[in-house]
């Protein structure tokens, strides 16, 4: 029994067996198979495993050079490109991890840098990054004239070269142009406008001493009159062009005064004023520097009467306080005082009247004398004296605090300046700031300041460290001149004025007591001809021969031909050793 059950199970042992041997054989098949295709691996690589290798070898060229960017960069700069550089990393890594052999393997960065070739390589990119930006900024710098020049001077005629120069002005802190928004318009109607510059500490910091002053200029058609109001501050009004009559009441009476051009008038603050256009056919013209009395910088016009632009400070009081005060009833107050004609109110500050009611104020107003600069609080001329510089191709007038007690009490001189198609030779001002209002004409001017360039050297011992060394550079602003136009000319610094027509122009001089005017060119008042003949030749690169002849090759003072003789004559002249002086104001 057991034999048979034997032999019946034989062929299904023999079946497993079999089975089993076949199982063997295929595994140690595919085992030979897969050896043999290592074995011939390094002869045919894989595309994969090459591109793997070719984005290791990117990634670490653009990691090393992305080092070399970030030791320029600010250090908060740094930190958010490596913050963002990781984030970026992070989502372009497959959802693989290399084993920690092969990210020891691969050449990154920063072990590329330990290579002396590579070192090499990287401080090479970084001298040549350094020499781009030092003639980046040799090219953008003032000190390149000729680039800069060129596109004022082609403005007129290429539309981007015109923007160019508009915004080369635009970043002028000395420059205020007359139609740029730096203008604050506080009334303006058909027959005339109010508008005031703004501050100039708030155009920079240079002028933080002129925070206390502020420029007022005024526009009225013939025939009109600006309302009877005050100011808390004082101004000096100088009239730049037609005829005034300018009303100033004081508690116990009034004075009234014809004014013309070139006229100035104190009005202290609190004074209440009004002010009539007498002329039949030109438009008067007010230019005015006020010096507030409340709040540095800050001033406010008080009306007594009611306005569309402006309410009546007499509405602010109480109906009590108003009718005590008037001794009658609140309704007569308002009829009378308050409310107003609703023509009136809409023709705002500046109203037209008849020719009957100007005749009128002008009957017993007082007509300045040209002649006076006495300590009387009264109007006075500019040109009421003979100009302190004067020849063919200009004028200069000028009063000082000490010729007039008016001028100091505010401590300020006042000037007014004529060009005839010529220059107002270089000079600077001692101690007083001046501020430049332009009445008529065109030109242009150039005024020189100074700045600190920073300059980048290797040191020779450790050529991994830089030091600084400040170098200070002389730094040409100009801009082209129009009427309107305002230029502030900080004490000490070299300015020059060229008139490409009859130029005129007023000027208030901050802080002009012991100030002196400083002329670095011409045949008088040059300061340059003053400097001993031994100094000379150590100051500046020529002879004290060739110094002293070029000195005198300028024979006019203050003012001049725009054109040198020598160009005049054919282009004979030589170049003169003072180029390092005046050489910022080339043309």
């Amino acid at each position: 029994m057991a034999s048979t059950e034997m032999k019946a199970r034989f062929p299904l042992l023999l079946l497993l067996g079999i089975l089993f041997l076949a199982s063997v054989s295929v595994c140690y098949g595919i085992v030979s198979h897969d050896k043999e295709d290592d074995d011939r691996r390094p002869w045919w690589p894989e595309p994969e495993r090459e591109e793997e290798k070719h984005h290791q070898r990117t990634r670490g060229s653009e990691e090393g050079e992305k080092e070399e960017r970030e030791r320029h960069q600010e250090p908060g700069h740094r930190e958010r490109a490596r913050q963002e550089g990781e984030k970026e990393e992070d989502e372009r890594q497959p959802w693989w991890q290399p084993g920690r052999g092969e990210e020891e393997g691969e050449w990154r960065g920063s072990r590329r840098l330990e290579d002396p070739d590579e070192r090499e390589r990287v401080r090479e990119r970084t001298e040549r990054a350094k020499k781009w930006r030092r003639e980046t900024e040799e090219r953008d710098t003032p000190r390149r004239p000729h680039h800069r020049e060129s596109e004022e001077e082609e403005g007129s005629s290429s539309s981007s070269s015109s923007e160019s120069s508009r915004r080369s002005q635009r970043r002028n802190p000395f420059y205020f142009r007359s139609s740029s928004s730096r203008f604050q318009t506080r009334f303006q109607n058909e027959y005339g406008y109010v508008r005031v510059l703004q501050r100039f500490d708030e155009r920079s910091k240079l002028f933080e001493n002129l925070q206390n002053y502020r420029i007022f200029e005024f526009k009225a058609k013939p025939h009109t009159v600006v309302l009877p109001h005050h100011n808390d501050a004082d101004s000096i009004v100088v009239i730049l062009s037609g005829k005034a009559i300018i009303t100033l009441v004081n508690p116990n009476d009034r004075e009234s005064f014809n004014l013309e051009r070139g006229d100035v008038l104190v009005h202290p603050a609190g004074t209440i004023a009004y002010v009539a256009n007498h002329d039949d056919n030109e438009n008067l013209r007010i230019a005015k520097i006020i010096i507030p009395v409340n709040r540095p910088g800050e001033f406010q016009a008080f009306y007594p009467s009611n306005t569309e632009p402006q309410e009546s400070y007499l509405n602010g009081f109480s109906r009590n306080i108003l009718e005590a005060s008037f001794n009658a009833e609140y309704n007569e107050i308002e009829r009378v005082l308050l409310r107003g004609g609703e023509q009136r109110q809409e023709q705002g500050l500046i109203v037209k009247v008849s020719r009957d009611l100007i005749q009128q104020l002008s009957r017993h107003a007082k007509s300045s004398s040209r002649k006076r600069t006495s300590s009387e609080p009264e109007p006075f001329n500019l040109r009421s004296r003979d100009p302190i510089y004067s020849n063919e191709f200009g004028k200069h007038f000028e009063i000082n605090p000490n010729r007039n007690s008016q001028l100091r009490d505010f401590d300020i001189f006042l000037s007014s300046t004529e060009i005839r198609e010529s220059i107002f030779l270089p000079h600077y001002n001692s101690r007083s700031t001046v501020i430049l209002v332009v009445n008529e004409g065109r030109g242009e001017f150039e005024l020189v300041a100074q700045r600190k360039q920073q300059q980048q050297r290797r040191n020779e011992e450790d050529e991994e460290e830089e030091e600084e060394q400040p170098r200070i550079e002389a730094q040409r602003f100009r801009a082209r001149l129009s009427p309107g136009d305002v230029v502030v000319i900080p004490a000490g610094h070299p300015v020059a004025i060229n008139a490409s027509s009859d130029l005129n122009f007023i000027a208030f001089g901050i802080n002009a007591e012991n100030n002196q005017r400083h002329f670095l060119a011409g045949g008088d008042d040059n300061v340059i001809s003053q400097i001993e003949k031994v100094v000379k030749e150590i100051a500046f690169p020529g002879s004290a021969e060739d110094i002293e002849r070029l000195i005198k090759n300028q024979r006019n003072s203050h003012f001049a031909n725009a054109q040198p003789q020598q160009r005049e004559e054919g282009g004979h002249g030589r170049r003169g050793p003072l180029s390092s002086i005046l050489g910022a104001f080339t043309k």
